[in-house]
């Protein structure tokens, strides 16, 4: 029987990506000019970095905030937490957890970290303290009770003595995917092959696997991987976000439609009224729709492009996107549906005014004293 090949010695950080949304946009600006305040968080840093590929549209604010270090399954996490705010109302955040050790021992870390209440509770808490400072730079501020996670493994120092990167990745692969599906167990063959397939590579000694829930990524210097992947993840959160929206708004549809058709007297009042809201809703959602697919494009590095399109098909973006697509389509004809209800009501009641106006005309003049009669 052949032994397992033994479990190379990695070190690195896991960083925990969460994602939330705090309300229809953000003026960057402003934010950018109360968080540069003396009342400011503790802050390492305040900057808008934007790379010469990562063309953002209006460039991020990031921000780095000292912090206690915060109990992480059986770990803790670095002295600080990184923020980054993007102008269409989302927040991503970033804790940083360092481990050193077998690469198999990744398994129980991952596992554990599926379910990190103590990160959730001071992302949620540290975000909404965020958006009061920044008052008047969050237009609609609400934070979402929605949270999207995401977790990479960034290894940045490996055994050399297990050959090249590629047979590492080769041999471990059932390591690997137990990391990144967080599971203790044994897994399929089915699933193992799946993992190895979602993997990338630039040069020899940097490579990438991706799996909808997390990443492991064996490069020295992974600051633009982890952008990509964080932004992944954002927008991932917003399209679930408005795909939850539209159907609340396609459900509301049927009701309007519903009581517009019972309403006589004032069915133009208040049908104008909510036809507007609809509309208002609809905009909106398109608004953001375009916000967040057209945040980033990625120009002068293709690898950074091909990753990211694999990274979006491993979290089902483009699923997303068709639905979104789709349900804005939906709602569109829905308006237009309840335009053209309300234009007809607004010709027929001009008919019947019209048919009273030539009735009085007609009996008016048969009373007499009236200024009507001959």
């Amino acid at each position: 029987m052949t032994e397992p090949p033994q479990s190379p010695t990695v070190r690195g950080t896991c960083h925990v990506l969460l994602a939330l949304d705090v309300g229809f946009s953000i003026d960057l600006s402003g934010a950018q000019a109360r968080l540069s305040g003396a009342d400011r968080p503790r802050m390492v840093r305040l900057r808008r970095p934007s790379p010469s590929w990562f063309e953002f549209e209006p460039p991020p604010l990031h921000l780095v905030q000292d912090i206690a270090p915060l109990p992480a399954a059986d770990r803790e996490t670095l002295p600080r937490v990184e923020l980054t705010l993007l102008d269409f109302g989302a927040v991503g955040v970033a804790y940083r957890i360092p481990f050193e050790g077998p690469l198999d021992s990744l398994v129980e870390l991952s596992r554990d970290l599926m379910d990190a209440p103590s990160l959730v509770a001071d992302a949620r808490a540290r975000v909404e303290s965020l958006v009061t400072l920044l008052g008047n730079a969050v237009t609609r501020p609400r934070v979402s009770e929605l949270i999207e996670d995401y977790f990479v493994f960034s290894v940045r120092e490996w055994d050399a003595g297990t050959g090249s990167l590629s047979s590492l990745i080769t041999s471990q692969a059932p390591i690997l995917a137990r990391i990144l599906q967080g599971e203790t167990g044994e897994l399929s063959a089915a699933l193992i092959d799946d993992v190895q397939r979602g993997s990338l590579s630039y040069a020899p000694g940097d490579a990438a696997v991706f799996d909808w829930n997390g990443a492991i990524v064996f490069d020295p210097e992974p600051d633009d991987v982890l952008a990509i992947l964080q932004h992944a993840n954002i927008e991932l959160l917003e399209m679930r976000l408005l795909d939850s929206q539209l159907d609340t708004l396609l459900d509301r549809s049927h009701e309007l439609i519903a009581r517009q058709a019972r309403q006589r007297v004032w069915a133009l009042i208040t049908g104008d009224r909510e036809m507007r809201r609809f509309a208002q809703f609809q905009a909106d959602s398109a608004v953001m729709f375009e916000g967040v697919t057209n945040a980033i494009k990625l120009v002068g590095n293709q690898y950074l492009a091909r990753l990211y399109r694999l990274a979006a098909d491993r979290l089902a973006l483009r699923a997303w996107d068709a639905s979104v697509k789709r349900k804005l389509e939906a709602a569109q004809s829905v308006y237009q549906k309840l335009a053209d209800f309300a234009a007809a009501r607004r010709s027929e009641l001009l008919e019947i005014i019209i048919i009273l106006l030539i009735l009085f005309e007609i009996v008016m003049p048969m009373f007499p004293g009236t200024p009507w009669s001959h």
